[in-house]
């Protein structure tokens, strides 16, 4: 497929400061960003929806065997619809990839102000906030936490 992720414009310096090796980029692609920030968006429950993109990330760069399953779960979560894991239709798989771009696109501020707080334990920061999900069992749990979180 042809296909080509969006990200967000007014998110490049996310992308290129997270990316950029010379000097706090700690990782290795916009990928690799893309995908945490899609996890840490649906952790979060926040879409952002977006118009304008830059450079769009190349479908053929994502693993089949590890993006595509990660992807597909997180769509399926959103919608209770199978059909985002089964069906390999053209339609279908836009569908998926919007919300995975629009999960993304919230979760990407997120982990740029995680990294950003401590950048010298940004890694194990960011490891901290994603291990304080391991313990919810259900969704109410899950509401009452982001509640928490959202008074504090």
């Amino acid at each position: 497929m042809n296909t080509r992720v969006r990200r967000p414009k007014d998110q490049e310096y996310i992308y290129q400061e997270l990316t950029d090796k010379k000097e706090f980029g700690v990782f290795e692609s916009y990928k690799d960003l893309f995908m945490l920030s899609m996890v840490v968006g649906f952790l979060e429950g926040k879409r952002s929806p977006f118009t304008e993109s830059l450079e769009l990330i190349h479908w053929q760069v994502f693993n089949l065997t590890t993006d595509e399953p990660v992807i597909n779960m997180v769509a399926y979560l959103e919608t209770n619809n199978l059909e985002f894991i089964y069906d390999y239709s053209e339609e279908k798989f836009k569908e998926k990839i919007k919300i995975a771009e629009e999960y993304a696109a919230s979760g990407a501020n997120k982990v740029y102000n995680v990294f950003m707080s401590d950048q010298k334990n940004a890694l194990q920061k960011i490891m901290d906030y994603v291990q304080e999900f391991a313990d919810i069992e259900d969704y109410d749990t899950w509401k009452k936490k982001s509640l928490v979180n959202d008074l504090l």
